[in-house]
């Protein structure tokens, strides 16, 4: 019997989790705040955790676990490199089955492509106008480098402890938006009328992260729209569907 380690962070996540609690696959989930697991429906096996692992933590749970037949399911966000270079390296390391679940790209172009976010704040630098920052709230001390904060708008989840970071970076209280997203073309829009903004900077997210609703909603506003490209991976991804098939295929039938 195999033991799913899923690392979630996506809707995609907590749809594979939902895939083996109803195959009575007992799993774990990992994520990186309690947040993560507090939006994770009850379910009857799966085993969730929070915090933050770096590659040794990840390593040595590997190691305590190698009598278990675990596989690793990685479904973080497609810009949490670090993390899935993590994952990938301790599965490689510890010879576990490593699967990476990737939300397909949507993006067809429109609005301004850059490599990374130093690279669109460069550009941002030399602009007016206020920006809605809907990249998370991870890298959001990079786009002080924009030098006026009071231009700056960023959109997170309601988490107590990243409004407090963020206030630490010293962004103006007023100009924090809280929201559990994705959000509609509509609701995107109202934010960018709003708040008078110029532009608006997303990442690839895809469709279930609400990429294309973006889009619409720039152009709906009359902003411009800026696009953080997504980082190079390692393995080769798979949809939630196709990820489902593989371990239908693979694991869940020889139980039957």
């Amino acid at each position: 019997m195999i033991r799913p380690l899923i690392f979630a962070g996506t809707t995609e996540g907590r749809e594979i989790a939902l895939f083996f609690n109803e195959n009575k696959i007992m799993s774990d989930v990992y994520t990186a705040t309690e947040y993560g697991v507090q939006v994770l429906p009850e379910m009857e096996y799966i085993k969730s955790h929070s915090g933050r692992l770096t590659y040794d933590d990840i390593n040595n749970m590997l190691k305590s676990r190698k009598d278990e037949n675990v596989i690793i399911i990685d479904a973080t966000h497609p810009y949490a490199a670090q993390v899935t270079e993590n994952l990938y390296k301790s599965a490689e390391d510890n010879n576990v089955k490593y699967f990476r679940l990737l939300r397909p790209s949507t993006y067809t172009g429109g609005g301004m492509l850059f490599e990374n976010i130093e690279k669109a704040v460069e550009y941002l630098k030399n602009t007016t106008g206020n920006i809605l920052l809907a990249t998370g709230s991870k890298e959001l001390a990079k786009y002080k480098e924009t030098g006026d904060m009071t231009r700056l708008f960023p959109r997170v989840l309601p988490d107590i402890n990243v409004i407090k970071n963020i206030l630490d970076l010293g962004y103006p209280l007023k100009n924090i938006i809280c929201m559990q997203g994705p959000f509609s073309t509509y609701m995107n829009t109202a934010t960018l009328i709003h708040i008078n903004a110029k532009y608006i900077v997303t990442k690839d997210t895809g469709k279930t992260g609400g990429f294309n609703e973006k889009l619409e909603a720039a152009k709906a506003a009359g902003a411009e729209l800026i696009v953080i490209g997504r980082p190079k991976e390692q393995s080769k991804g798979y949809t939630l569907d196709e990820l489902k098939k593989i371990m239908q295929e693979k694991y869940i039938k020889e139980r039957i």
